[in-house]
């Protein structure tokens, strides 16, 4: 077995990983239950914890709203690597080139892009202090001989795991939003298993029926909902955001298969499959600076599309927002295929691939009858 199965029950390849099942839920809950220091401390003293004091720390400096997000996820990758100490770590070349892999991985999906250099020094400096404290606050003897200067309202105190994770969630959602959420335990994911097993075998006017008796609609727009719910706003807008575009996609005597409407769910092969059609939806903005992890993804659900021998010979479709920069990147990026495939597990299954093209564009130009590519924005905006 090549893979991991997280707290929330996605499998992952640590070493090379899908962006797309990495979550912050996964890494605030794994790296609450992991102790400092090989647990070599007076009492149990989390990753996380450690984490969010240096995010506090990154703020109380005045550094930039990336550096403080970077500074709590500085440790991510442990969630699915583990710990490993200093002096064992500095002799696995093979496990720092792991770990350097990943963490820009989750530096680029969650910070947009990996850290440049004054960056990292900064992220450092801040990881160095903080162990400086802890370890001279936390052992039996003095560790450290240097002096540094560490904001008075960090605690080192034991705190419960669950409450660490929680803050650790709300410490994410303040930064990325600039400004304080109330981490919200309530998930969405008991109801969103339960819109789908609803809606298998209906047809388009069931789900009208229940965009009404539910208000979808609302659920999409009501920005006091978004904020409430901001910690699984991804969730949400690919659940509820599938579910309207439905209404105006399907036929009439169109029905439903099955359906993955959270964002990132595992073990359904794509988001909608339906008697007519299989589809995938991306809600994702494409911005100006780094689209890597977009770009990987989307052209990983392309390929993975083409491949797939359906013998009910559906239609096989990508919804996507931001239409015109996928198109094209479809039809005119020279990136290099095995690259674009290669942090995503479809790179072991069609390693067939490189023998035959070498780039997007020329995967795509081949195969783009084959995948219908539209934009989502009709299906949302349509009334």
């Amino acid at each position: 077995m090549e893979h991991i199965t997280t707290y929330t029950g996605k499998d992952i390849e640590p070493l090379t990983p899908d962006p797309e099942l990495i979550i912050i839920e996964d890494i605030a809950h794994a790296l609450s239950l992991m102790c400092r220091a090989n647990g070599h401390i007076k009492h149990f003293y989390s990753v996380a914890q450690h984490s969010i004091n240096c995010a506090i720390e990154a703020k109380a400096r005045g550094l930039s709203e990336k550096v403080q997000l970077a500074c709590l996820l500085h440790d991510a990758s442990e969630a699915y690597l583990s710990d490993i100490t200093r002096p064992v770590k500095k002799h696995l070349e093979k496990y720092k080139k792991a770990e350097k892999n990943l963490q820009d991985i989750i530096y680029e999906k969650f910070l947009g892009s990996i850290l440049n250099n004054d960056e990292l020094a900064q992220v450092d400096r801040i990881d160095h202090d903080m162990l400086v404290c802890e370890f001279n606050h936390l052992m039996k003897k003095k560790v450290f001989d240097d002096s540094v200067n560490i904001n008075k309202e960090i605690s080192f105190e034991f705190r419960w795991f669950n409450e660490i994770e929680r803050d650790f969630i709300a410490t994410f959602n303040e930064i990325k939003t600039g400004g304080s959420t109330e981490n919200k335990n309530k998930s969405l994911k008991e109801k969103i298993a339960s819109i789908e097993d609803e809606l298998n075998g209906k047809r388009k006017s069931d789900i009208t029926d229940f965009i009404i008796s539910h208000g979808i609609q609302d659920l999409l727009s009501e920005n006091f909902l978004i904020k409430q719910l901001s910690s699984q706003v991804d969730v949400m807008i690919h659940a509820f955001g599938t579910l309207y575009a439905l209404l105006n996609i399907l036929e009439p005597d169109e029905i439903i298969i099955e359906m993955s409407l959270g964002a990132g769910n595992t073990g359904k092969q794509y988001d909608v499959a339906t008697s007519k059609r299989l589809a995938e939806f991306k809600f994702a903005n494409w911005n100006s600076s780094s689209n890597t992890i977009r770009q990987n993804t989307i052209f990983k659900d392309f390929v993975g599309l083409v491949r797939y021998d359906d013998i009910e010979k559906r239609k096989k479709y990508i919804y996507c927002l931001d239409h015109s920069h996928v198109i094209d990147f479809f039809e005119n990026s020279g990136r290099n295929l095995q690259n674009v495939l290669s942090r995503n597990t479809i790179h072991q299954k069609h390693e067939d691939l490189w023998d035959s093209y070498s780039s997007v564009k020329e995967y795509f130009n081949k195969h783009k009858n084959e995948v219908g590519i539209v934009d989502l924005n009709k299906f949302l905006l349509a009334k």
